[in-house]
């Protein structure tokens, strides 16, 4: 009876277990591009909207600029990140931490929305760069990749 038993929780378990190890295969997780990656599209651009070498350097200096302006917004929220995670980790009730940790939800939110001005600021500057036959090129490229949800084919 005992042994019945054992074999029954055993096949349970060993069945369940295969249910817990789903792997996330999500298409798009967001991460910063390679170097080669970024390259491809430095190159897929220059190619597409036949850039200038002088429009090349104005991206590759606004790039820098903006990737500088990122990383301090990027570190401040993986330092409130930790913080709220210290908090919660202390083992006070989660109302109480809740609540400790309100404040520093509310100054990630606006991190985030100072880092989603700045994304759009550095994509406004791009397409000023642009001239008008540019633009509309870049614009259909735009609708190209919303329409695959995905980035161009320079994988290949």
């Amino acid at each position: 009876m005992i042994k019945n038993i054992l074999t029954i929780l055993t096949i349970i378990f060993v069945t369940q277990c295969g249910a817990f190890a789903y792997e996330c295969t999500e298409k798009f997780v967001p991460r910063k591009p390679t170097i080669q990656e970024q390259k491809k599209m430095d190159d897929f651009l220059k190619e597409k909207l036949n850039l200038s070498e002088t429009q090349q350097e104005q991206i590759s200096k606004n790039r820098t600029q903006h990737r500088k302006e990122m990383s301090k917004i990027i570190k401040k929220m993986e330092t409130k990140h930790d913080n709220i995670k210290e908090i919660y980790m202390i083992g006070i009730p989660k109302f109480q931490a809740d609540i400790r940790t309100a404040p520093m939800k509310a100054e990630l939110v606006l991190l985030k929305q100072e880092a989603d001005k700045l994304r759009m600021e550095y994509r406004k500057s791009f397409e000023n760069m642009l001239n008008e036959e540019q633009k509309s090129t870049f614009k259909e490229l735009k609708k190209d990749m919303m329409l695959n949800n995905s980035r161009p084919a320079i994988h290949k």
